[in-house]
């Protein structure tokens, strides 16, 4: 309304997609105000083209693989792979490809972002790419869900990444050569409410009996409560504390000797 009456008009703004966006945060009677230098959120990478039920953050899966030790130099798989969102972070890290390099930033479209600054990001930019690795150890995904396992193939496709995609059931899990890490995300949470609790406590103690074989290996797994901890029978090596958005998780690390 002030800009109406100073100038005659008010400008236009796109509520989906603003040139410039402000976030105001409102507690105990005070008012912050920021500019988003990003726009779109970072933890949208740009690849994702299909997800499925109860998917991980692309930033969650990039700190589950950093807490339990992944640098890209063993081999990886995750078992139970949903939309490949585990996977995929891995054969960036893996790879050694810049999170986001292809994405535009906010700060890129506002009017005091000068050609220096262009040339400045730019050049970031560049050095990143030169700074791919090709012939990394394989990251694998597995999921016995068809839809998942279509899923995952869109996601890597739209991702340019090496990843080998297979329908398989995670209890039928082979070795790795050399070993490496198995890392997972199993159901829990609302996924474990109702008739499937028992049938799937069942699955962990299987999964227990299972992977007991994969020595030498390093498994992490993301539990959303005590039901995969109690049923596995095995002690994990670590616990560490994570949140998946508003849910308390643990992060259980494991060396299969």
């Amino acid at each position: 309304d002030v800009l109406r009456e100073r100038r005659g008009a008010r400008p236009s703004v796109n509520v989906d997609d603003p040139d410039v966006r402000i976030v105001t945060h409102l507690a105990n009677g005070r008012a912050q105000l920021a500019l988003d230098l990003a726009g779109e959120p970072l933890f949208k990478r740009g690849w994702r083209l299909a997800q499925t039920e109860a998917t991980l953050k692309e930033t969650l899966a990039a700190a589950i693989l950093r807490s339990c030790g992944y640098d890209g130099t063993r081999p990886l798989v995750d078992p139970m792979c949903g939309s490949g969102t585990i996977a995929i972070e891995a054969g960036l890290i893996a790879q050694h490809h810049a999170p986001g390099v292809h994405r535009k930033l906010g700060v890129e479209r506002w009017a005091s972002f000068d050609e220096a600054q262009r040339a400045e990001l730019r050049r970031l930019r560049e050095e990143a790419r030169r700074g791919v690795r090709r012939g990394a150890p394989p990251v694998i995904a597995c999921d016995r869900d068809p839809e998942a396992v279509h899923a995952t193939r869109a996601n890597v496709k739209r991702a340019g990444l090496p990843i080998e995609v297979r329908q398989a059931d995670a209890r039928a899990l082979a070795p790795l050569d050399p070993p490496g890490f198995v890392v997972v995300n199993p159901p829990w949470g609302k996924r474990l409410d109702g008739g499937g609790r028992r049938q799937l406590k069942t699955f962990f103690w299987q999964l227990g009996q299972a992977w007991r074989a994969l020595h030498g290996h390093r498994l992490a797994v993301l539990a959303g409560g005590p039901e995969f901890e109690s049923a596995f029978g095995i002690r994990p090596k670590s616990r560490r504390m994570l949140w998946n958005g508003p849910v308390r998780c643990m992060l259980l690390i494991y060396d299969l000797d």
